[in-house]
């Protein structure tokens, strides 16, 4: 059993076995028929007899690496053994010199794989749930007085900038943080996940309040949307301006065709899983965030 880089040589197995395997791990950020790997996402494969049993990769971006930490988007391997994970560990270690940590998800169901993950040195952060939204009726979303709710585009930089703020000042405290930045923002403009209209920003007279973003998921085996970055400033909350960006949002997706809607949401954030439910989304399956201290200095990235 080896691991080998992936290169052009051999991408599209690499990108077929993530397609294949990664409903058993995390689907979030699974490469599509364009990846190339990069020094920002490295990618190996596990051979057994010149067999592909197992698949690694990380994304190590500005965001990520400015906190001092990868992302793994696929850990992987067809059978679940102690030497089938320690050799894509080894594989990807290389690329996480002057980070802090590496983390991941895996479905609270995978046991096995769990246990293969925990042997190696991860250990639970948070447990979050995807739930999706499948009906196909909204409810009314009316702005209360003084809101102007904003579909921003690319040329608007000042509120991309009060988004990022907002969004910033929010969620800093809370586990598995990772900021926005205005270039974020702009690239996902640019991205084939954009949809027309799905990065919002509500305001009060010039005050940003409120932020949701929509965008098609990135399966390409069905029509859907997920829904990020939902917040709304500490002195707003308690007049249902999160359930109306939710439902806004809902709408810019419905409008185009898209369904189901998922999103995650951390499971001790119980007021928004509250929220969600009582919307009509349902819960999909459990997740379970990993994470591993590496022995490195901190990032001067």
């Amino acid at each position: 059993m080896k691991s080998i880089p992936v290169s052009r040589e051999n991408v599209t197995e690499y990108v077929r076995y993530c397609g294949q395997y990664g409903a058993e791990h995390d689907e979030s950020f699974l490469p599509d028929a364009a990846f190339l790997p990069t020094e920002e996402f490295p990618a190996y494969l596990l051979l057994k007899q010149d067999e592909v049993v197992g698949a690694a990769g990380l994304m190590r971006t500005p965001p990520y690496r400015d906190k001092g930490k990868a992302r793994l988007t696929i850990f992987h391997a067809r059978e679940a053994t102690a030497e089938a994970y320690a050799q894509l560990l080894a594989a990807i270690l290389p690329h996480t010199r002057n980070l802090r940590s590496i983390y991941g998800f895996l479905p609270e169901a995978r046991t096995e794989s769990r246990r293969q993950w925990e042997a190696r040195g991860f250990t639970v952060e948070r447990f979050v749930y995807l739930l999706a939204y499948r009906a196909q009726e909204l409810r009314s979303s009316e702005l209360p007085p003084g809101y102007d709710l904003l579909a921003l585009t690319p040329a608007d930089a000042a509120e991309i900038q009060q988004l990022c703020e907002l969004w910033n000042q929010n969620y800093r405290q809370q586990l598995g943080f990772i900021g926005a930045t205005p270039e974020f923002i702009q690239e996902a403009f640019l991205s084939a996940e954009n949809i027309p209209g799905g990065i919002l920003l509500l305001r009060y007279g010039s005050e940003p309040v409120a932020t949701i973003k929509v965008n098609r998921d990135n399966d390409p085996g069905e029509q859907a949307a997920e829904i990020g970055m939902v917040s709304v400033a500490p002195a707003h909350r308690g007049r249902g301006l999160g359930r109306l960006m939710l439902r806004r949002a809902l709408g810019v997706a419905l409008s185009h065709n898209l369904s189901p809607v998922y999103l995650s949401v951390n499971a001790e954030n119980r007021s928004a899983v509250a929220l969600y439910l009582s919307e009509g989304f349902t819960e999909e399956k459990g997740m379970v965030c990993y994470t591993k201290n590496l022995l490195n200095p901190p990032s001067t990235q």
